[in-house]
């Protein structure tokens, strides 16, 4: 798993300047090359077996979800539902309940997904982290541009191994580093560059 940096840049932060890590993320496996990599895998199932029963799990896990039951999935972990306040939907006491649509206080109804955590199958953050293999790949960085008369937003990479090497040109240091891929490009200029920032704290908020 390739791991970016991203500096802040918002100027009065504490964390003003620092770089931050955040995932490079790859493109996104379709349902069907899910399906393919499962029966790549040895299933006794055929990929056209193995799509079906995946595209009837999309159908009726929201079905279950929006009916306030939560799905568990193996050892993967539960999809659940949380309701989101909409603005000034707090109820101040007992009486406004009375007659009370819930359309007027819930904002919206969003999936979560709350990863196994038993000791066998534990996928929370930090134990997930052991599975991972990481590799420090590019600096991130997200500039707004006019482009006939159109303002897009452009993401460009740079190799940190790159990055590396030039300050210690332009600091009168000699030697460099180089850092072995792990599957990741390092090509620059990719405009659909994404990431969720991490967990840097204030550290980092995407443009």
């Amino acid at each position: 798993m390739g791991i970016n940096l991203r500096q802040n840049k918002i100027i009065g932060s504490s964390a003003y300047g620092k770089y931050y890590p955040e995932v490079d993320t790859q493109k996104t496996l379709s349902l069907r090359g899910f399906a393919k990599h499962m029966t790549d895998h040895g299933s006794l199932y055929g990929r056209a077996i193995v799509e079906g029963v995946l595209m009837q799990i999309t159908e009726c896990l929201p079905e279950l979800v929006a009916q306030g039951i939560p799905v568990q999935l193996g050892n993967l972990g539960t999809f659940y539902p949380t309701a989101e306040v909409a603005k000034d939907g707090a109820v101040l006491d007992i009486p406004q309940m009375d007659g009370l649509n819930p359309n007027d206080i819930v904002k919206a109804i969003h999936i979560r997904f709350l990863p196994d955590a038993t000791k066998l199958d534990n996928l929370c953050g930090p134990a997930f982290k052991d599975a991972c293999t990481l590799e420090l790949r590019n600096i991130v960085d997200t500039q707004k541009v006019t482009v006939n008369g159109k303002q897009k937003t452009v993401t460009t990479l740079k190799p940190i191994a790159t990055a590396v090497a030039e300050w210690k040109a332009q600091n009168g240091q000699g030697g460099g580093s180089s850092q072995s891929g792990n599957g990741g490009s390092q090509s620059g200029g990719n405009e659909n560059q994404g990431g969720d920032g991490g967990d840097g704290g204030d550290g980092l908020t995407n443009d």
